[in-house]
């Protein structure tokens, strides 16, 4: 009799036996699975679609062994770390219970970005840089004035206090203005006085006009004094440390022209003579303003009054303008590059007098501007707007 036409379908099916074997454990598997193979070996094409069918299932198998049996990072490392460490002879471990918890433990979580597998890694090259400490000055030397310089950024730039340029440079001392490029100054490494000994002097005389104890003219290295036997000569220089000299007015009488009768009268409220950048405040050793420019910018009157003197310095203005506004006030305007007017001119304030220059001992185009209320020079930041 013949089979029927789905008999190859079922001869070809996989045994449900073998199906169920797969939950058994593997003993019963590869029986059922010789079994299985020894009814078909009658039938050479159909052992052949089996053997196929088998290699393909048989890796199902393998992945689904694999899943079964996850194994931790951190079991392995462990693992790695016992056969690497040599353990003692008598070393016996005692067998640990095995919990769900330690079967299935939880693998490590991965960082959200992993470092190159290489060492190909790029990093700022290191820079050799040597920090070179300030280191103070231990003698004394000497600065050359630069375009731009005043006393005051002289001894901000070095360190000092602007009196201590005065003080060791006695031009200056008299008149600060007179200050030009290229001048040479002396430069002390401490604040302090210079002092030049006279024929009367003695330590305890120098000390006491500059407030200070004798001891600091001694023990001074710049001195070069024996502290057992000081000894100072006329003519002598002596670096004074700390010391202070009182504040002399610097009057000015060349600016003493009388005033007319019908000369304006001030307002009493001083205006900006002109604009640009103020470049040098009022301090003891310079009681004016500096405004800088550009030569040709143009000056006006601070105030009305009437011109007393427009001509040349000599200490040092240059070109120079003194208005009187008849109210006990004067103004004056050094280093002009040009004036329009003349001595005994009356002009109203804020007109034109003439022209920001850079004449006299001047290091760039400005204006030095003073005020004046009798014999006292005063600050005009306190009277300007």
């Amino acid at each position: 009799m013949n089979k029927p036409e789905n008999s190859n379908i079922s001869s070809n099916a996989v045994s449900p036996n073998l199906l169920v074997s797969l939950s058994l454990g593997p003993g019963q598997l590869a029986l059922n699975l010789a079994q299985w193979l020894k009814t078909r070996q009658n039938n050479p094409s159909l052992f052949n679609r089996n053997i196929a069918h088998l290699i393909i299932m048989g890796l199902v198998i393998l992945i689904l062994l694999a899943g079964r049996l996850p194994m931790s990072w951190q079991k392995k490392s462990q693992a790695l770390n016992t056969i690497s460490q040599p353990q003692p002879a008598n070393h016996n471990p005692a067998p640990q219970e095995q919990t769900p918890a330690t079967q299935m433990a939880a693998p490590i979580p991965l960082p959200a970005a992993l470092p190159p597998a290489n060492n190909d890694i790029l990093r700022r090259a290191a820079v050799p840089h040597t920090i070179i400490p300030d280191r103070s000055r231990e003698e004394i030397s000497t600065y050359v004035v630069e375009s731009g310089d005043t006393i005051f950024g002289i001894a901000a730039k070095l360190g000092l206090q602007p009196e201590t340029l005065l003080w060791a440079n006695t031009d200056l001392e008299s008149n600060p203005d007179w200050l030009w490029v290229g001048q040479e100054l002396t430069v002390l490494p401490v604040d302090g006085v210079y002092h030049q000994v006279g024929g009367g002097d003695t330590l305890g005389s120098i000390a006491a006009s500059y407030k200070v104890d004798s001891a600091a003219i001694i023990n001074s290295p710049l001195n070069e004094l024996d502290p057992e036997t000081p000894v100072i000569e006329a003519g002598q220089w002596l670096v004074v440390p700390g010391g202070t000299k009182p504040f002399v007015p610097r009057t000015v009488t060349a600016y003493s022209n009388p005033v007319s009768a019908d000369a304006t009268a001030g307002t009493g409220a001083f205006g900006w003579p002109a604009s640009g950048t103020i470049t040098q405040g009022y301090w003891t050793g310079h009681q004016a303003l500096d405004i800088a420019a550009w030569v040709g910018a143009p000056v006006t009157a601070a105030d009305s009054g009437q011109v007393i003197y427009a001509s040349w310095d000599d200490t040092g203005y240059g070109k120079t303008i003194v208005i009187d506004h008849g109210n006990g006030f004067q103004t004056l305007y050094a280093h002009l590059n040009a004036y329009y007017v003349a001595p005994g001119t009356n002009v109203a304030k804020g007109e034109q007098i003439g022209e920001m220059g850079n004449t006299g001992n001047s290091t760039g185009p400005h204006l030095h501007l003073e005020i004046r209320q009798g014999t006292v020079q005063r600050n005009p930041i306190g009277f300007l707007p």
